[in-house]
């Protein structure tokens, strides 16, 4: 199947941070709003809202505990006619660690496909040895294609940081609640 919009896009961004490549205090949010219209060379109408907030807080000198919550929806009738790129799925690094990346969705005859609704939170506490950090963190979120059929999956593991010159990299280990088998992720963990 291929699905076709012509979408018009907005997005806001707000950063304020004490270091954009190593931050310990300060936050970020994003917002997006686009949408597309049948009448105008696309397969379905859809408005799709997305937004994130992360916070980081030096808990003294070597401490920092960042939260993140993220949300988003596609208003339309169906989400049939909306290509993936403006549907929802989640898991992997970013999202929920513990599974495999956006393995998280809608099911549709046994693949895993974009939803209308996603949701993910992400509570993460890094102690750092100088340049180099430890990391606990506890991951939840889903995604799919109504409100009500909305189910959070948990990720939870340890990690560690290293910051480079280009930013603090990570190396997680997690486990996802229900899965058979941990999983390593790798990030760059930069405030963008």
């Amino acid at each position: 199947e291929t699905d076709q919009a012509l979408v018009l896009d907005w997005s806001w961004y707000r950063r304020k941070v004490d270091d954009p490549l190593a931050p310990m205090d300060g936050a970020l949010t994003e917002l997006r709003l686009g949408g597309a219209s049948k009448s105008v060379l696309s397969d379905q109408d859809f408005v799709r809202g997305y937004a994130r907030h992360q916070s980081w807080f030096a808990l003294g000198a070597h401490d920092v505990l960042l939260l993140r919550i993220e949300g988003g929806y596609t208003a339309s009738t169906t989400r049939l006619g909306i290509p993936q790129e403006y549907l929802f799925r989640v898991g992997g690094t970013q999202t929920v660690r513990g599974f495999a990346y956006q393995s998280l969705g809608f099911e549709e005859g046994g693949a895993i496909v974009g939803g209308r609704v996603m949701n993910t939170l992400s509570t993460e506490y890094t102690h750092w040895f100088g340049n180099w950090g430890a990391a606990l963190f506890v991951d939840g979120g889903g995604a799919a294609d109504t409100v009500a059929t909305l189910k959070l999956s948990t990720g939870y593991g340890i990690g560690a940081r290293w910051r480079s010159p280009v930013g603090p990299l990570a190396l997680d280990w997690a486990r996802g609640t229900g899965e058979p088998d941990s999983r390593i992720h790798f990030a760059i963990a930069v405030a963008f």
